[in-house]
């Protein structure tokens, strides 16, 4: 036994446990494929989570055999086809790795591989692979893909005619660092479409707050709220902005009471909209204290709700945040996690009664 391994067992019986028993125990125990070659592409090891990800016959019948020969033919229909599209022999040439390769099989598995030089004296004498079967992974990233396209399909339907539609694709939204030290944004991205996502998002958490039995609350009126985001930023004008400008949000934007009032009166004038949905436009961006006397209190809850929704979908669109919501009758606890620490929160609003809260966090 080696001096690595005596450090290992300590007052063993070193003839028990040599380094290749326990090189054979990591082989066995590892859920990784793993092969190793030489510069001559042949097979030094492969150990056997490699041969049931790859469909192989066995072990044996694999070592000492080229790799374009013995595993090229899951992949590829002839070793020159297998050796010109796969990482092989670019990773012998240039001695630089390569991670996380997507592979497809030709019974249709997608494998993960790392492509590691073996180098010696500058040059690279052999490559060890890592393998691991991600199909299951894929097909399921693949799928919840396809069911949020598919989801959003079905919201965007929702809107009034493409009128509407250009509107809102045409309208972007900005992904920006605030710096508290001078007041100002540092715009990080472009979202050219993102008054369209932002609409969508918000259609996505109203239906998300709606099978919680939201709608369900007196004063709530699903078909109100839905029409009302549809249109809240149809008005909305936007200053164009480049990844990397550094602005004064008070001044670059536009005063939001101002595209408000404008998304009230398309609302109103080109849309029929009932007097309810135009109200709740034309102050979704109010504090309550800035409501006018002649705001309808029975709109107050709506309005509450309303507001929660376009703040929850701005975060969505704007900065990737994930949401959950708790609702216990009027009550709706909104847990929010973000790439930016800072917004993550756990806080609480009463539709009926106004009364927010924030949260400890769990």
């Amino acid at each position: 036994m080696g001096m690595a391994a005596e450090r290992l067992f300590p007052g063993g019986d070193q003839e028990d446990l040599g380094l290749d028993d326990l090189f054979d125990v990591i082989m066995r125990s590892m859920r990784e494929g793993l092969i190793l070659i030489n510069r001559q592409r042949v097979i030094h090891v492969i150990n056997e989570a490699a041969v049931r990800i790859l469909g192989l016959e066995s072990v044996e019948s694999t070592v000492n055999r080229r790799i374009e020969e013995a595993v090229g033919p899951v992949f590829s229909r002839s070793p020159e086809e297998y050796l010109r599209t796969s990482p092989w022999m670019s990773v012998l040439r240039t001695g630089e790795p390569q991670y996380d390769v997507v592979r497809y099989t030709l019974s249709g598995l997608i494998l993960s591989v790392n492509f590691v030089p073996v180098i010696k004296g500058g040059v690279a004498q052999g490559i060890m692979a890592t393998i691991q079967d991600v199909t299951a992974r894929s097909r399921l990233k693949e799928d919840l893909l396809r069911a949020n396209q598919e989801l959003e399909e079905a919201f965007s339907l929702t809107l009034p005619n493409h009128k509407v539609t250009h509107k809102l694709k045409t309208t972007p939204e900005y992904v920006d660092v605030y710096d508290p030290a001078t007041g100002k944004i540092t715009i990080t991205a472009v979202i050219e479409d993102g008054s369209y996502r932002h609409v969508i998002n918000a259609l996505k958490v109203l239906a998300d707050l709606h099978k919680q039995g939201i709608t369900e609350l007196i004063g709530i009126e699903k078909d109100t709220l839905v029409q009302a985001i549809l249109f809240h930023d149809l008005g909305k004008v936007q200053p164009k902005a480049k990844v990397g400008d550094v602005v004064s949000p008070k001044t670059f934007f536009e005063d939001s009471f101002r595209h408000a009032e404008r998304s009230a009166e398309f609302a109103r004038h080109d849309y029929n909209q009932p007097p309810d949905v135009v109200e709740l436009i034309r102050y979704h961006h109010h504090r309550e204290e800035e409501l006018p006397p002649s705001f309808p209190f029975r709109l107050l809850p709506m309005l509450r709700l309303l507001k929660l929704v376009d703040g929850i979908s701005a975060g969505l669109t704007r900065r990737g945040n994930q949401v959950c919501f708790t609702v216990d009758g009027s009550l709706i606890i909104i847990r929010e996690t973000s790439l930016h620490p800072d917004y993550n929160n756990i806080r609480s609003v009463d539709l009926l009664t106004g009364a927010k809260q924030v949260l400890p966090s769990e």
